[in-house]
C-alpha cells in the first residue's frame, strides 16, 4: 500500500521531475495506475494535470505540473 502525502508546491523543476519518475515507477510496479482526468474538475480553480489511482486504497490523486509562478501540486481528488 502506498502512503502518498500531499505536495502543496514543488521547490524546483528538478524536484518535480524526480516525483514524475517516482510515480511512473509506481505505475510500472503495479502499485498505481494512471486514470482518465475529469476535465471539469478544477479544485481551487486549478485545472489540468494527470490523475493516478493508488491500487491498494482506490484513492485517486492528481499531479499538476509547475507553470510559473504556480509551483505545481500533488493532491487527492475530492469528489
Amino acid at each position: 500500500m502506498n502512503t502518498w502525502e500531499e505536495i502543496d508546491e514543488f521547490t524546483s523543476l528538478g524536484e518535480y521531475d524526480r516525483f514524475v519518475k517516482y510515480i511512473q515507477g509506481q505505475v510500472a510496479s503495479g502499485h498505481a495506475e494512471e486514470v482518465e482526468v475529469d476535465e471539469n474538475y478544477g479544485r481551487g480553480e486549478i485545472y489540468c494535470g494527470r490523475w493516478f489511482k493508488d491500487v491498494g486504497t482506490g484513492e485517486v490523486w492528481r499531479l499538476v505540473p509547475p507553470d510559473f509562478p504556480f509551483r505545481g501540486l500533488w493532491e487527492p481528488v475530492v469528489r
